[in-house]
């Protein structure tokens, strides 16, 4: 009697500490996103890939925040779910019951949730790769194409599993990640970098050859995934005798020290011409 109600107590005493350690893995996770955002507000990381937005009002590093915190709810469910898991397996092992033969006699049972949460799966994978590709946030005007569908309207809620699209008639499109074929964002803007140049070197070419070698580079060994926009902008007429000029230029996403000192190259690369 008190063998059994003391493997009672070790079953229930797994669980709470399952409980727990979930708890620390969930504040461990957000810990180190919200580290990850302060750290890219420093340098460039992952975290930067986010593009300003026609109307940003200034609050990038508010979003940047949100961003991170929804990834991290996503993978907190996740490894809530697998140690949880784990331990009714310890639990149900400590109070004699072995199991495999509790996982097997439950088969069809698992069978057919395995079948009910495929989508689900494929959203919460689908909204991980939404949010750290910056796909659209919440204010965003885009047109996605829902299972051969296409709706316009402003992103109301991006949620871990679903996206809620207001239109302009007032109705609500409610959608799975995974349902998203395709997005058109009309409010992200090109990021602008930057780039210092020789004057000397600078003084002898034009903007409009820089910018065609420059939109040439995209995608080029060290630039993959980078598309440059044919529009180099310097701050001002470039001058024989200048010793630096600097040149603004325009990309799908922001460069980091090595894209830029490429794209710096190719700017005053004339061997193409």
């Amino acid at each position: 009697m008190f063998s059994n109600l003391a493997m009672g107590v070790e079953a229930v005493a797994v669980i709470l500490a399952a409980m727990v350690v979930a708890w620390a893995a969930r504040r461990a996770i957000r810990w180190a996103t919200r580290r990850a955002v302060r750290r890219a507000r420093r340098g460039r990381s992952s975290w930067r890939i986010r593009l300003d937005r026609l109307g940003d009002d200034g609050h990038g590093a508010a979003r940047r925040l949100q961003r991170a915190d929804a990834v991290a709810r996503i993978f907190g469910h996740l490894i809530t779910v697998f140690i949880v898991a784990v331990a009714v397996l310890i639990a149900l092992d400590l109070i004699g019951i072995n199991p495999v033969y509790a996982v097997s006699s439950a088969g069809f049972l698992g069978f057919a949730l395995a079948l009910s949460g495929q989508d689900l799966i494929k959203d919460l994978i689908g909204g991980t790769r939404a949010l750290l590709e910056d796909r659209y946030a919440v204010g965003d005007e885009v047109d996605v194409r829902i299972d051969g569908t296409d709706v316009h309207g402003v992103v109301d809620l991006v949620g871990i599993a679903a996206v809620r699209i207001r239109t302009a008639d007032g109705a609500s499109w409610h959608a799975g990640h995974h349902t998203v074929q395709a997005v058109t964002n009309h409010s992200q803007l090109p990021s602008v970098s930057e780039i210092e140049v020789p004057g000397d070197l600078w003084a002898h070419t034009t903007p409009e050859h820089a910018g065609r070698r420059l939109a040439a580079a995209s995608n080029e060994p060290g630039l993959t995934g980078v598309v440059f926009l044919p529009d180099v902008q310097p701050d001002a007429e470039p001058g024989v005798g200048s010793e630096a000029d600097t040149v603004r230029v325009r990309s799908n996403r922001p460069l980091t020290d090595d894209q830029l000192s490429r794209a710096r190259q190719r700017l005053l690369d004339e061997s193409d011409e």
